[in-house]
């Protein structure tokens, strides 16, 4: 029993003592996994603190870098607005800056004209009209904005009536800073009609009707030196005034004419298809110009007016000087369109203020109507800022490459001008103290078409006849009028 309790003992002794190197290999190994999961852990730990930083660091460089691309943005805008734009408008070349608060526009326009005369009573009427060729204009010049609120122009004028000349036929500056007015100074033609302020380009026929030419003569035309004009102006109605003095190229005189010259129209058809205008206008000459210095210095106007061609600058009527104090003219025109079709009418009257006279102060007066038909379906088109149509244009210019004939327009005009006062009969003088004025009276057929290749460029075809009915003032007092027969024709350029 002893053995047996003893060996028992030494067993179990042998077990306890065996134990250590009995244990789980795999137990390190995990430890050492373990070990690595924390180092691991903690290496992710690391990255994920450096990571914050570097996002943090690259956030920080994005907010800068749209700061700085915000601020060289603003930059390059702002010089932007101060570049210039180039621009070919309809052939008119332009310089602008991007704002658009500065521009420069090359102008020009170019006419060419000839014409033929056929004339009866030569002899009697002591005229003889010289057939010929005649650059009618030859302007060139420019035009823009300055600060935004102020525009400008300049042309000069190389051309003439009968003979070619050189002048200035606009030189001024406008303010544009308020909506409802316009305020412009210099040379320019101040607004006194529908026929009358009709661009030189935008002529229907070679020259404006004789009694509108007539009016705008007095105290309106290219190149009148004004003191001060005014303008309001939008889509329905047009009003303006002007206090006008000389013509630039005007021969020198004392004491320059001075006079207001308004105009008031207001256009009550408004549509797609028709336009409709009412035209008001008047001029007052406050002053004549005097022909000598000195307080008596006499103070002359001359009514008269070419037959509506100026190839032979020949007047075939006129009242000759009229001492006078001053001069009155007043005129109511109106003009519409439908689609192609396009009319126009005007009548005028004349009154001369005779100066330190007895006799009767004389008057005059003058009507026209004309009209055209666009064959191809164009309109004229109407211009808001003048309250006048200007030409078609055309929907398939001409050319040889591609279908197109441009726009055909057929044209007519018939005027009469009356520049007789109490002209007595034929083969008597004038009777005494009755103020009478042998001026004579001009009537006027003209038709004939215009063609648009396209925009710029412009070809009129005219036929004119022109009765002209004055009884001379010099014995044998018999008649010096004529009938004249003109074909007439032009080549323009205007851009």
């Amino acid at each position: 029993m002893k053995t047996f309790s003893a060996f028992l003992l030494a067993g179990v002794a042998t077990v306890a003592l065996a134990g250590p190197a009995l244990a789980d290999p795999r137990d390190d190994k995990i430890k050492a996994l373990e070990a690595k999961l924390d180092l691991l852990a903690s290496e992710i730990k690391e990255l994920k603190a450096d990571k914050t930083t570097e996002a943090q660091r690259v956030d920080a460089q994005l907010i800068d870098l749209k700061r700085t691309a915000t601020a060289q943005y603003v930059d390059v805008q702002k010089q932007r607005e101060q570049d210039v734009q180039v621009k070919l408008d309809n052939a008119r070349p332009t310089l602008q800056t991007a704002d658009g608060k500065f521009s420069l526009s090359l102008r020009s326009l170019l006419q060419y004209d000839v014409a033929s005369y056929s004339q009866d009573n030569r002899a009697l009427s002591g005229t003889d009209l010289s057939s010929g060729s005649l650059f009618r204009r030859a302007r060139f010049g420019f035009q823009g904005k300055a600060f935004g609120d102020w525009s400008y122009a300049f042309q000069y004028e190389a051309g003439g009536s009968a003979i070619e000349g050189g002048t200035v036929s606009d030189a001024y500056i406008q303010y544009d800073g308020f909506k409802w007015a316009k305020f412009r100074v210099g040379a320019f033609s101040p607004p006194q009609g529908i026929d009358d302020q009709t661009g030189s380009g935008d002529l229907i026929f070679l020259e404006r009707a004789a009694p509108s030419d007539l009016a705008r003569g007095v105290a309106g035309s290219d190149g009148r030196k004004n003191f001060l004009g005014v303008t309001s102006y939008n889509d329905d109605y047009y009003a303006a005034v002007t206090w006008s003095g000389a013509r630039a190229g005007d021969a020198a005189v004392f004491d320059s004419q001075q006079a207001l010259v308004g105009r008031l129209a207001y256009r009550f058809v408004k549509s797609a298809d028709a336009n409709a205008q009412i035209s008001v206008s008047g001029t007052h000459v406050l002053k004549l110009a005097d022909t000598a210095a000195g307080p008596t210095g006499p103070s002359a106007i001359n009514l008269q007016t070419r037959p509506e061609n100026n190839v032979d600058g020949t007047r075939l009527i006129g009242t000759g000087n009229i001492n006078a104090r001053g001069v009155d003219v007043w005129g109511v025109e109106a003009a519409g369109n439908w689609k192609s079709l396009y009319g126009q009418a005007g009548y005028f009257g004349y009154a001369v203020d005779r100066r330190d006279s007895p006799l009767v102060n004389p008057s005059f007066n003058g009507w026209y109507v004309q009209g055209t038909w666009v064959l191809t379906g164009e309109a004229r088109r109407y211009n808001a800022e003048t309250a006048t149509w200007q030409n078609p244009r055309p929907d398939k210019p001409f050319s040889l490459k591609n279908p197109g004939i441009g726009a055909w327009e057929l044209t007519g005009r018939y005027s009469e001008l009356d520049l007789d006062f109490r002209p007595g009969v034929q083969g008597a003088t004038l009777v005494a103290n009755t103020g009478g004025i042998r001026g004579g009276k001009q009537k006027a057929f003209t038709t004939g078409f215009n063609w648009y290749p396209n925009n710029v460029i412009r070809f009129i075809f005219n036929y004119q006849h022109v009765n002209v009915n004055r009884i001379g003032a010099a014995a044998p007092f018999g008649q010096i009028g004529q009938d004249v027969d003109i074909l007439a024709a032009r080549a323009q350029l205007a851009f």
